[in-house]
């Protein structure tokens, strides 16, 4: 019989991430505003629009339950992907916001903060939301854990998209650990179809982010925290100068590859990479 994994509580991460963005925002020159990103569509400031209207479109129907911005979208762009509602909408949102002064964009990225982590604090973790979280390989509606740590994983990303663009230095500390954990949970989920035999065991070491275990069971990954050192039938690791490009897409999908040591049963962990690497590498331009 098929459960639903634990959920993971991000909830406590989401102010401290905040912070850390407003306060890296806080410190850019105009010229650094306007510097190009990995976002080949958006400059630093872009990127900060993005999660600005990110939020705000999360609060509209997530917490009001009102009318969503891609549906609203889909009425002038019938018949397009989702993917192309969402990349339309997100370049629109950021078009017509790029007017909005600096300053006031992080204002607004503190209120809508605030807003949003006391609805996710509020809303309780099981409590299903009314849309799956693809990004945990879900296509039914979700629990809110999902829709938070999928949130915590997107802010995680693009700050440190703006931190690679102005050279500043890294995320670190338990901001790391958070997305680490984040990641372990959303490719045990995508692994599901990788089925060797049960009990099956996969370490993944993201060094200072943390290790943990992927076992296999009848329909699932599962992850084990706090493996430490307990043995496995193989183990991937990340080089610790590679952490945060890897849980950032930072690094190019065709060399994440490089930045990995396999122990154990390579074709084990060769098949799990077959799967997951493209949920952790930058695909190219």
């Amino acid at each position: 019989m098929s459960h639903d994994p634990a959920p993971i509580d991000l909830v406590p991460m989401l102010g401290l991430e905040r912070a850390a963005f407003i306060d890296l925002l806080r410190g850019l020159s105009a010229a650094d505003w306007e510097r190009p990103t990995e976002c080949p569509a958006w400059t630093v400031k872009g990127i900060a629009l993005h999660i600005l209207g990110d939020d705000l479109s999360l609060l509209t129907r997530q917490r009001d339950a009102s009318t969503d911005s891609l549906t609203l979208f889909a009425m002038d762009h019938p018949g397009v992907s989702f993917r192309a509602l969402l990349d339309g909408f997100n370049d629109q949102w950021v078009n017509a916001a790029t007017f909005i002064s600096n300053a006031l964009v992080i204002e607004l990225l503190g209120l809508v903060g605030e807003w949003s982590e006391t609805f996710y604090r509020d809303v309780g973790l099981d409590t299903r939301s009314l849309e799956p979280v693809q990004l945990f390989a879900e296509t039914e509606p979700s629990p809110y854990w999902q829709v938070i740590a999928r949130e915590y994983a997107e802010r995680f990303i693009h700050q440190s998209q703006i931190r690679r663009a102005i050279g500043a230095v890294p995320l670190d500390g338990e901001l790391v650990t958070a997305a680490a954990l984040v990641h372990v949970h959303l490719l045990a989920a995508w692994m599901r179809d990788d089925t060797p035999a049960v009990g099956t065991t996969l370490g993944i070491d993201l060094a200072a982010g943390g290790s943990w275990l992927w076992e296999r069971t009848v329909d699932r990954w599962i992850v084990i925290e706090n493996a430490g050192s307990q043995a496995t039938e193989a183990q991937i690791a990340v080089q610790p100068d590679s952490v945060v490009g890897v849980l950032s897409r930072g690094i190019a999908r065709d060399d994440v590859a490089s930045v990995l040591t396999i122990t154990g049963d390579t074709d084990l962990a060769r098949s799990a990479l077959a799967i997951i690497s493209g949920m952790i590498g930058r695909p190219e331009a």
